[in-house]
């Protein structure tokens, strides 16, 4: 007999890399119960669908990718970003002219807005300069929740003032007050969709790439060769940040660690 739970988890390790053992069946069939029931359909059934259905394979996807984040989650990362990275790519002495940087997990968006805010205090004529920021995620829904940058207040509230300041406007009063991303950040920011199994069509160099808390998902073989792929996109003392719980001291690698979940190429 067949087992429908099963047969997901391994849809999900093939099309995603998103390595559930055998103790988080109750998690699947927790995250997919709700969708079960608006479809009014047996599991087994659902199995079918998501393998001839492609946008039904997304939904699966989305319910059971964890989009927890946090502003400044892990701020060691933003201080390193602004105080070494961003410094070693001043030129005559001036603030850097070109920076590329990707956000492979971009989640509800606080992270990728969170680099921006970097960029913004690190760069005080970022007008007149060429930044860009890549944010990626295998969520639509998380995707389109980090596009719209409207978080209430307890969302924001581990954030100084001064920061709160540069990086969001009030648009609602409430309650709850609405706050959301100011144009400035807005434009140093592009959103796009991209499964970091599939082909990515990506150029870089990067300056750095942020792929955090992410990799606690996959498997070792499956991280080796993503982490060797993203370092073919580090430019020449590029840096990758990974989640503090993610050391890569069991896969091989080209990169070098500096600082905690911090490599440089």
């Amino acid at each position: 007999m067949s087992d429908p739970i099963a047969e997901i988890m391994t849809i999900a390790y093939e099309v995603a890399g998103i390595n559930l053992s055998a103790g988080k069946r109750t998690l699947v069939e927790s995250r997919l119960g709700k969708r079960l029931r608006q479809l009014d359909c047996e599991l087994s059934a659902y199995v079918e669908r998501v393998r001839r259905d492609a946008k039904e394979l997304t939904v699966m996807l989305d319910l059971l990718t964890t989009n927890h984040t946090a502003w400044r989650r892990e701020p060691g990362h933003f201080a390193d970003f602004e105080q070494r990275v961003l410094p070693a790519l001043t030129r005559s002495g001036g603030s850097p002219s070109r920076v590329r940087v990707w956000c492979a997990a971009a989640a509800p968006g606080e992270e990728p807005w969170t680099i921006a805010l970097s960029l913004l205090r690190a760069i005080p004529d970022i007008g007149k300069r060429d930044v860009a920021l890549l944010a990626t995620d295998i969520s639509t829904s998380a995707l389109t929740r980090a596009k719209a940058g409207r978080y209430d207040a307890q969302r924001i509230e581990a954030l100084p003032a001064a920061d709160r300041q540069l990086a969001l406007e009030q648009v609602e009063h409430g309650p709850p007050a609405i706050f959301s991303v100011t144009a400035q950040m807005r434009s140093l920011v592009h959103f796009a969709r991209l499964n970091l199994m599939e082909s990515w069509p990506i150029r870089g160099p990067f300056d750095c790439i942020f792929c955090r808390n992410v990799m606690i998902y996959f498997d070792h073989p499956t991280q080796e060769r993503l982490v060797n792929r993203m370092a073919g996109l580090l430019a020449k003392g590029g840096t990758l940040y990974v989640g503090h719980s993610e050391s890569l001291s069991a896969i091989k690698h080209p990169l070098r660690s500096i600082a905690p979940a911090t490599y440089v190429s």
